[in-house]
């Protein structure tokens, strides 16, 4: 067993120390925020909530749970997370394997026609005009369409298949398996790993999505999650009327620091409770390219 220096020990001091300082300055925030949504109309109206709920109360998280449009964002972020995460996985997975079969004629010029868009781009008001022109405005295909080619994630899976024994893809050829099969049965098995991380790094994208909504829809029955929760930060409401008229027939129940914080919490939770399960995927796609065969 190696005996450590002196340095050596001050430095995982530091580093234990730095550490719990960053968790710290995380957590806070996040448990500031928490009693805050929990805590009463008169102590969210003073400001001086730490990190413990001072007057439970439980009645924003209520009405959030009774809004009509808060559930409808809801449902059009994991519907619009489901479908963009699984077109994207399924193009790039394809589209990697194309790109790395020995039999694709200009397959060097094709990669080199894909790194070009993945550095430069016509920028914010090209790719809008081209949006609306092509009668994608304020649809969900706005949300969908534009972001179902990854570049980076196709360079990837083609890099990693490359890495792949050949023979493999050879002895399936000459079993007369079809290039359906052997992408489905051979090299998905393979890449799979890569292939969650990815679709964990998609998901959180486009349960986080915003953007698009601010500059593409119009009704407010298309919003997603996250743009819902900027309206409720911007303007301390929710939106549809009839909760709007319960809130101010309640408001000495509910402030509207309560109401933010709960949206907040709502918002986040879904990422909070499936990331343990993924963890390990997540892990994994930080190591993706770090390493080379």
């Amino acid at each position: 067993m190696l005996h450590r220096t002196t340095a050596g020990r001050i430095f995982d001091i530091f580093n234990v120390i730095l550490f719990i300082v960053f968790c710290i300055s995380i957590l806070v925030p996040f448990i500031n925020a928490i009693a805050i949504s929990l805590s009463s109309y008169q102590a969210a109206a003073i400001g001086k909530i730490g990190l413990w709920p001072k007057g439970f109360n439980i009645e924003a998280y209520h009405k959030l749970a009774y809004s009509k449009q808060f559930l409808r964002t809801f449902m059009n972020t994991a519907f619009l997370t489901v479908v963009n995460t699984a077109l994207v996985i399924v193009l790039s997975l394809s589209a990697g394997y194309v790109m790395a079969h020995k039999h694709l004629i200009g397959r060097n010029f094709l990669f080199i026609f894909l790194i070009v868009p993945l550095y430069f781009s016509g920028g914010l008001i090209p790719f809008y005009l081209l949006v609306n022109k092509i009668g994608l405005n304020n649809t969900y295909w706005a949300l969908i369409l534009p972001g179902v080619i990854n570049v980076f994630y196709i360079i990837v899976f083609r890099n990693q298949i490359n890495q792949l024994p050949q023979e493999l893809m050879e002895s399936a050829e000459i079993d007369g398996a079809s290039e359906m099969r052997i992408l489905i049965n051979i090299i998905l098995p393979l890449v799979l790993p890569m292939a969650m991380a990815f679709v964990v790094f998609s998901a959180v994208a486009y349960w986080n999505e915003w953007f698009g909504v601010l500059i593409f829809i119009r009704e407010k029955t298309m919003w997603t999650l996250q743009f819902q929760l900027r309206e409720i930060l911007i303007n301390s409401a929710l939106i549809d009327s009839e909760t709007q008229k319960a809130l101010i027939n309640e408001e000495t129940t509910i402030h509207p620091n309560n109401l933010k914080m709960a949206a907040l919490m709502l918002t986040i939770l879904p990422i909070i409770v499936i990331y343990p399960f993924v963890q390990k995927y997540f892990i994994h796609g930080q190591l993706v390219g770090a390493v080379k065969g």
